[in-house]
């Protein structure tokens, strides 16, 4: 038996520049009780576990004593926060791993002389599972059971309105004449109402969308919204489009264009680029940004655009 037989292939794992909050937050949520760290190109360059995290938890000041431990007992661990600490200052590095063809005794042995309870597995250097220790005690006793965990997906929706309206008389020359200079008035009166409404829907959108915060549903939405996208030959998607108004900037960065962009998102478009680095950019998708429309010249809607397409070099 060798480690692709034992390994999990359904695993989370994040790349160095992750929130270490949500690191904290997959590793309350799987079983598997550690994160691999990788870069761009998939290969393990840590690993995170819960020990990491109590130790790098803050300590309780010297004056207030231990804890008696009935206190304790039974009492849940307060949820981790990172206070600035950035993930590299935290994960185990450089990660330990095995090929996927390592023979059980082989793992069984570097596991013990690491003293580690779970292992990356990797296929040249890219990471393909994550085998626990217990798993490996199992097959060296000849019970092994394979183990599946199951996977996770988030997806959001966003939609926009259209309105449009007409008319027309009739009589001489001289009403028609007049019919003309009444329609072109007309037609000046609703390019002022259009914009005024434009104005005040855009502000409105620009207040609801500045303190809106993007939930699990949503996400799960955008992403499924994505796969059709896929399915239909398309190579991105349009996750979420926003007023440029909503960036701290107006959405100069992302006209420019800013590599800094990302630091000046607000709302739900900064929970979908974190989303995004979190979650998608270690599976090898990549984001972007671009004002979408110019009304009157200046910068309107901005969006951001998931993308699947082979990386030109």
């Amino acid at each position: 038996m060798i480690a692709r037989d034992l390994m999990n292939s359904d695993f989370p794992y994040v790349t160095a520049d992750a929130d270490l909050d949500y690191v904290a937050k997959l590793l309350a949520e799987c079983g598997l009780g550690a994160v691999p760290v990788v870069d761009d190109d998939l290969a393990p360059i840590g690993i995170v576990t819960r020990s990491n995290l109590e130790q790098a938890r803050p300590q309780p000041l010297p004056d207030l004593g231990a804890i008696p431990g009935f206190l304790l007992r039974n009492r849940p661990k307060p949820v981790f926060h990172a206070n600035g600490r950035a993930l590299r200052e935290v994960m185990t590095s450089p990660a330990i791993s095995i090929s996927d063809v390592a023979k059980v005794p082989d793992i069984a042995r570097i596991m013990e002389s690491h003293s580690l309870k779970r292992i990356p597995v990797v296929e040249g250097h890219k990471i393909i599972g994550l085998v626990l220790r217990k798993e490996v005690m199992e097959a060296m006793a000849g019970g092994f059971t394979a183990m599946a965990l199951e996977a996770h997906r988030r997806r959001p929706l966003i939609s926009l309105p259209q309105q449009t309206g007409d008319r027309c008389a009739v009589a001489t020359a001289q009403e028609f004449r007049e019919l003309v200079a009444a329609h072109e008035r007309q037609l000046d009166l609703e390019r002022v109402e259009r914009r005024r409404a434009a104005i005040e829907l855009r502000e409105q959108r620009i207040r609801e969308l500045a303190s809106q915060r993007l939930t699990d549903p949503q996400w799960r939405e955008m992403l499924e919204q994505a796969r059709r996208s896929a399915a239909a030959g398309l190579t991105e998607h349009v996750l979420i489009r926003f007023p440029s108004q909503l960036c701290a900037d107006g959405g100069r960065a992302i006209n420019a264009p800013d590599p800094n962009w990302p630091a000046t998102l607000r709302g739900e478009p900064a929970d979908v680029f974190h989303r995004w680095r979190n979650e998608l950019h270690p599976r090898g998708f990549r984001i972007a940004a671009q004002i979408v429309d110019f009304p009157e010249g200046l910068p309107g809607d901005a969006a951001l655009f998931l993308m699947w397409n082979a990386a030109r070099n």
